[in-house]
């Protein structure tokens, strides 16, 4: 009997094979490397977006505090003439007569300082050293000034009991026309930097009539790190009375003075009379981002008004000195003519 043999085809033999411990080590160094430069690239690439971000916040910023103290201050002594109720500065008592702009140069702004702030002995030039206290970085000791505008509201054709909104104040709310012949009735609007948790903002206040007070500071625009000014005068030597001269004065502004300059010592009328002749307003200021905006971190000197108008000996505010933070910063200028005339002619 014939048996058939069954065989298997045979099957390849296949050994086993992997890294050496050197490709190993290799392959793994050059993951890291490629891990290392797309991690670096992203890192680059979000710092990148984060200061474009910053910066377009920033100029956004910009803008809308250009418009904001640009509006408030060519509403300067404006005077309601279609108003039965109106009273003219050139009625007035010029020896108690509030001037349409007033200021203080580096100054901290205290809280209610009446209405008859020219005399005022809370808020004064060069009190803003001594008012920050424990706070000794740019937050608060930046030099900043503070800034107060007058103007006289308008009624509402409809319900002279309402503004009409044409004239506002810094705070968006519109201001009623006078109720009386006391010029005191007029809008009046504040601007200064405070620091809340340790980030300066360009802060606003505003006289509530109704409540015969200021109302609460409320914050407009936050990352102002130095809020600096300077006063275009007509005939204005400094800290000394005006002298009354013939004719009027011919409305150009000739010397640039800080609010210090402006301040006749125990005279508070000659003072108020110096402010009346202010005929432009030079804006200076340094805004900030937050942390990190910036791609370096390094130390700066910033000077808000230019260069052409940086005092640095006698103006405390005219340049500014930043340690590495990492914030991203920006300076702007611009300067604003007064449209009306502020005089008591």
């Amino acid at each position: 009997m014939n048996y058939l043999k069954l065989t298997s085809a045979a099957k390849p033999v296949h050994r086993q094979s992997g890294f050496t411990l050197v490709e190993l080590m290799v392959a793994m160094g050059l993951g890291l490397l490629v891990i290392t430069i797309a991690g670096g690239a992203l890192l680059l690439g979000r710092q990148g977006f984060e200061a474009v971000d910053s910066g377009t916040q920033m100029r956004d910023k910009q803008r809308l505090v250009i418009d904001l103290i640009t509006r408030t201050i060519v509403q300067a002594g404006f005077e309601d003439f279609g108003s039965a109720n109106a009273t003219f500065r050139a009625n007035a008592d010029i020896k108690t007569l509030e001037p349409d702009l007033f200021g203080w140069n580096n100054a901290l702004y205290t809280p209610k300082p009446g209405l008859n702030i020219s005399e005022t002995t809370t808020t004064t030039n060069g009190n803003r050293s001594s008012k920050c206290g424990s706070v000794t970085d740019t937050s608060c000791l930046n030099g900043s000034d503070i800034l107060v505008v007058r103007y006289q509201g308008i009624d509402s054709p409809q319900d002279n009991k309402k503004a009409d909104n044409s004239m506002i104040n810094c705070g968006g709310s519109g201001e009623k026309g006078l109720t009386t012949n006391d010029l005191n009735e007029r809008g009046a609007s504040l601007f200064h930097v405070a620091a809340v948790n340790g980030e300066p903002s360009l802060y606003c206040t505003y006289y509530n009539h109704a409540k015969g007070e200021w109302a609460d500071s409320s914050p407009l625009i936050e990352g102002v790190e130095s809020f600096q000014l300077l006063y275009g005068t007509d005939g204005v030597v400094p800290n000394t009375v005006p002298v009354v001269t013939s004719g009027t004065q011919d409305s150009i502004a000739e010397r640039w003075l800080r609010a210090d300059q402006l301040t006749v010592a125990g005279n508070a009328q000659a003072t108020r009379d110096n402010w009346r002749r202010v005929r432009a307003i030079r804006v200076g200021m340094v805004l900030r981002g937050p942390v990190g905006s910036a791609q370096q971190a390094v130390a700066s000197t910033f000077r808000p008004l230019g260069e052409s108008y940086t005092d640095k000996t006698n103006d405390t505010g005219a340049e500014l000195t930043v340690a590495k933070d990492g914030r991203l910063r920006t300076t702007s200028s611009f300067t604003v003519h007064v449209r009306n005339d502020l005089t008591t002619r």
